[in-house]
C-alpha cells in the first residue's frame, strides 16, 4: 500500500516562507488544521514584525528611552524567552542588534564600510541589560533609537506554537519548515522511521542528511545573505560584541528541546564560533551542535551524530528528502 497523500501549504510569513506538510484523514479535517496554524503564524506576524510599522515589536521600538509602556502578552513572553537566551549563549543571540542591523544595510545601500565612531555609536544603543520586564506586562527599552529584532529567534518561537497546535489537534506526523532554518519533526514520514532532512552549503553543495522524529533543527549559515562592500564579503550576522558582520564562513546546526532554543544556539554557533560555541551548547539539556567551515571541514558535540542520526555522505537523490 502506497503512502497516504500528504497535504501540504507555503506561505510568505515573517519575511520567508512557511510550509507545513502533514498526514492526516480525513482530509478536510487536516485541512482545517494547516488553516489554523497559517492563522497564529499571520497572527505572530503582525506582533514581531520588524517590517510592519504597526506591530506590536515596532510599537515597544518608538517608545524607546521613554519609560515603561504596555505590550502584548505574546511580545512579553519570546522577549522574556529571548532576554534570558542571551544571557545563556553569552551574548551571541542579542535582540537588540537592530541599530547595527539598520548601520550595514545602509552601509551596503552607499557601498562604504562605517567608521569606527559610527559602529561605536550605534553599539552604544544596543545590549539586552537596557531591556526590562515589568511584572504588569509592561516594558521598557532604556535608551532612546534603540530597536529590538527578532529575526534571529521569533521563527523559532512560532515553530513550536506550531508544533502544540499540530499535537493538539491529533496530528500524528507533520514536519514544519520555516525558511530552511527552523525545522521542526512531528512524528516520522508515513512508511519511515523519521523525516529525513537534507542540509546544504550556501552554494546548494550537500553537507548530510539528518533524520528528525519528534524533534526541533535550526541552521544558520554566517553567509547565508552575503553582500559585498569595497572588496570585501560580509555575512548577514552581526556580532554584537563589536558591532561588526562575521567574516568567518560557517554553517551551524543545532538540535534542541524546542525551535527557540535551536535558533538560539546556531547564532551562538555562527557567531562565537565552533570551540566557544560548542561550550555554549553543551550547557543546554538536550541540545547537540554541528559546525561546518568553508572547506567542509566538521566539528560537532558528541551526541550530535547519534540525536540526529546524520549522514555525512548521504546522497541527495534519497527519496523522501525535505
Amino acid at each position: 500500500m502506497s503512502a497516504p497523500t500528504p497535504l501540504r501549504e507555503i506561505h510568505y510569513v515573517m519575511g520567508t516562507l512557511l510550509e507545513i506538510t502533514l498526514h492526516h484523514e480525513p482530509h478536510e479535517e487536516g485541512k482545517r488544521v494547516l488553516a489554523r496554524c497559517f492563522q497564529e503564524a499571520r497572527r505572530l506576524e503582525e506582533i514581531f514584525s520588524a517590517y510592519d510599522d504597526d506591530s506590536g515589536l515596532n510599537r515597544l521600538n518608538r517608545h524607546a528611552g521613554l519609560g515603561p509602556v504596555a505590550i502584548n502578552q505574546e511580545l512579553w513572553s519570546v522577549l522574556e524567552v529571548a532576554l534570558s537566551l542571551g544571557r545563556e549563549t553569552d551574548g551571541a543571540m542579542d535582540i537588540t542588534v537592530g541599530p547595527l542591523i539598520d548601520l550595514w544595510s545602509a552601509a551596503e545601500e552607499r557601498g562604504t564600510i562605517p567608521s569606527p565612531a559610527l559602529v561605536t555609536e550605534a553599539l552604544d544603543r544596543t545590549g539586552i541589560a537596557e531591556v526590562q520586564l515589568l511584572p504588569d506586562g509592561r516594558a521598557a527599552l532604556g535608551q532612546a533609537a534603540m530597536r529590538l529584532d527578532l529575526g534571529g529567534i521569533g521563527k523559532g518561537y512560532a515553530v513550536d506554537l506550531l508544533t502544540a497546535i499540530l499535537t493538539q489537534e491529533g496530528i500524528a506526523s507533520a514536519f514544519i519548515n520555516f525558511g530552511r532554518s527552523s525545522l521542526a519533526a512531528v512524528g516520522s514520514a508515513p512508511e519511515l522511521e523519521s523525516w529525513p532532512v537534507l542540509l546544504q552549503s550556501d552554494d546548494g553543495t550537500p553537507i548530510g542528511l539528518v533524520h528528525l522524529k519528534d524533534q526541533h533543527l535550526s541552521t544558520s549559515s554566517s553567509f547565508g545573505r552575503s553582500f559585498e562592500i569595497e572588496g570585501t564579503s560580509l555575512g548577514h550576522l552581526i556580532d554584537p560584541r563589536n558591532g561588526c558582520p562575521v567574516r568567518n564562513r560557517i554553517l551551524a546546526a543545532a538540535a534542541a528541546k524546542t525551535a527557540t532554543e535551536a535558533e538560539a544556539l546556531t547564532k551562538a554557533l555562527a557567531i562565537l564560533g565552533p570551540t566557544r560555541g560548542l561550550a555554549v551548547v553543551n550547557r543546554f539539556s538536550k541540545a547537540e551542535g554541528l559546525v561546518v567551515h568553508a572547506d567542509g571541514s566538521q566539528i560537532n558535540t558528541p551526541g550530535f551524530i547519534k540525536t540526529v542520526r546524520f549522514e555525512a555522505s548521504a546522497a541527495t537523490s534519497r527519496a523522501g528528502v525535505v
